[in-house]
């Protein structure tokens, strides 16, 4: 019980100190995009990737690892595992996810959410 509580402590620190407050003010200022937004947990990452299994690697490189994920509805989609080392670069990261969230278009792909609790 005691573990459980540090657990969610220390994800809901993570979640504010990678930018989750930020984010959820961005997202409220606009219309129409929140509502598609999803924001997953760590265990729904874990779970989706099998515990980042090395046989769901996609692609490595730099500061991120792309992983192939399984979703619940059984889509395939692409799972980037980003590490923000520096925390003045989370208005960045921020940003850059708003600017995805935004673009619809038939060449690029369309983000579906993110996880900011590790």
């Amino acid at each position: 019980m005691l573990r459980q509580r540090q657990i969610s402590k220390l994800k809901e620190a993570h979640f504010q100190q990678n930018g989750g407050i930020l984010l959820q003010g961005q997202l409220s200022k606009l219309q129409g995009y929140h509502e598609d937004v999803k924001v997953f947990t760590a265990k729904e990452l874990e779970k989706a990737t099998n515990n980042y299994h090395e046989s769901r690697i996609l692609r490595q490189g730099g500061h991120r690892t792309m992983y192939k994920r399984i979703l619940v509805d059984n889509r395939i989609v692409a799972n980037k595992k980003s590490i923000i080392g520096d925390p003045s670069q989370v208005e960045q990261f921020i940003n850059k996810i708003m600017l995805l969230y935004q673009i619809n278009h038939k060449n690029v792909v369309k983000l579906l959410g993110c996880c900011l609790e590790t």
